[in-house]
């Protein structure tokens, strides 16, 4: 045999030896030099394709995960669009929910391994898929079509030991967005964006975190961004406007305030509010209508001042995405006063909030409304989960019980609707808050206000919102009989 040994600049070595066959005679000193040379050849070239695959390594491959990352997700879904397969596979893009609790829970070591074994675990259902990081908590995946079920059964959580021994679980969860390929697709980049996409209305729009890009999603998100790209011009064209619902005593029928609501008018048609708010709470898009609205409400009151007319206290929503904006209150406040509104005439409704630090910035934006003599409302009460604790730490004025415990007409008395209606409404009395009751539409409704000692009503059963001037004819009117 012949050995040479190799030493490259990195110092990586290699040993080589070759063998000759029994009956091939001895080498001399000339082939030993041949063999020399080519030894040192296949040092080269084994040295080349060592660099080769660790480049391939780190630009295919996510180390701390040990999978591939989102060039070989791209490589592996060019190969099976190459094929012709792509019509068996489905993708999908997913994002872990707040795993930065975990990190600060257990480490960041510790929520890295997590991490880890609930990627390994999803990649074990797959036959001809994988699992693919993105970045971050940022995963996609590469399934095979019948997977679906149990892929997203598995993202929308699952339990993962925090150690591989025994220890803590850690329940799992991810906002999912999903597409199923149906064979016509040409580019990996076509397939990225709608799972791009999927993701984001998981986030914003799922109530159950997973989204699945089809054709009605491709509609809805078409409208979206047409929502979207005419907002800004409808602003500078005063297409929003206020329409009043009237709060009604109905002891009496008078009307002592009002609601206002949004409405879009364009191109001489009311564009519907379902179709255009929820797309803009997505976003801090809604605070500038928020302002916009408040602005227009307080012209409409000044006008009505002006011109002696019957002016009762309005409400104004302002949604929760303003909590975070340290100069809400002064924002609020330079509206009213710009506009010459008595403080007393503008009541601000604002929803019940979901976490801490929302709710502690509720409360300081309500007492720093009250502290300048604007009214506030807790709107919706009851749908949330943080109910009593906003009556009992937030000094609301009035509380607008949600119509969802208002009975059906079909419904029997003594439903648990109406027993807690009775109760809510006997707190809000006690606690020397006015209350509301919204979404009144039938005479029986009414009767259990009526029974109930809730004194003022906002609902159809009245009128359905009404632009300005109809408003104003129904306060010249002095309200309704009953």
């Amino acid at each position: 045999c012949f050995t040479q040994h190799e030493v490259a600049m990195t110092n990586a070595t290699a040993d080589y030896t070759l063998y000759k066959k029994p009956d091939f005679p001895e080498w001399d000193d000339e082939d030993k030099e041949l063999l020399s040379g080519f030894v040192k050849t296949m040092f080269i070239h084994h040295g080349r394709s060592r660099v080769i695959g660790m480049v391939e390594r780190l630009t295919l491959f996510d180390g701390d995960m040990e999978i591939g990352n989102l060039k070989s997700f791209f490589k592996r879904l060019g190969e099976i669009l190459a094929k012709g397969d792509i019509g068996k596979f489905g993708a999908c893009y997913f994002n872990l929910k707040r795993f930065s609790i975990v990190n600060r829970a257990y480490g960041r070591d510790k929520g890295t391994a997590v991490m880890k074994r609930f990627v390994t675990q999803l990649g074990d259902k797959l036959d001809y898929g994988a699992v693919y990081r993105v970045g971050g908590d940022n995963f996609t995946v590469i399934f095979e079509k019948e997977k679906f079920e149990e892929i997203r059964s598995f993202l929308s959580g699952t339990k993962i030991t925090v150690d591989a021994k025994d220890s803590p679980e850690v329940n799992v969860m991810a906002n999912a967005g999903f597409y199923l390929c149906t064979g016509e697709e040409r580019t990996t980049d076509d397939i990225m964006d709608k799972i791009s996409t999927a993701v984001v209305m998981a986030k914003t729009i799922s109530k159950d975190n997973c989204f699945i890009y089809n054709e009605e999603a491709r509609q809805r998100i078409d409208h979206r961004k047409m929502i979207e790209a005419q907002f800004a011009g409808a602003i500078e064209n005063n297409e929003f406007v206020a329409f009043y619902q009237p709060k009604v005593d109905i002891a009496t029928g008078k009307i002592i305030g009002a609601e206002a609501l949004c409405r879009w008018l364009k191109d001489g048609k009311v564009v519907p509010p379902i179709s255009f708010i929820p797309i803009l709470e997505q976003s801090n898009a809604i605070c500038t209508l928020d302002f916009y609205m408040l602005d227009r409400t307080c012209k409409d009151i000044r006008g009505w001042l002006d011109e002696g007319k019957n002016v009762v206290k309005v409400s104004v929503n302002l949604s929760r995405m303003h909590l975070g904006d340290s100069e809400l209150l002064e924002k609020v406040m330079g509206i009213i006063d710009k506009n010459n509104v008595p403080h007393e005439l503008i009541e601000i409704e604002l929803t019940e909030t979901t976490t801490d630090v929302e709710f502690k910035d509720l409360k300081r934006v309500v007492g720093g409304l009250q502290s300048r003599g604007v009214s506030t409302s807790v709107d919706d009460f009851g749908i949330g989960y943080s109910s009593l604790n906003l009556l009992r730490e937030i000094p609301w004025n009035v509380l607008k019980v949600d119509k969802s415990f208002l009975p059906l007409d079909d419904e029997g008395g003594g439903n648990n609707s109406e027993i807690m209606f009775k109760y809510v409404v006997a707190m809000a009395k006690e606690l020397g808050l006015e209350c509301i009751a919204e979404g009144v539409e039938t005479r029986a409704q009414l009767e259990v206000l009526k029974e109930n000692g809730c004194d003022i009503a906002q609902g159809f059963f009245f009128d359905k919102p009404l632009p300005a001037d109809e408003f104003e004819k129904r306060l010249e009117a002095h309200g309704y009989t009953i």
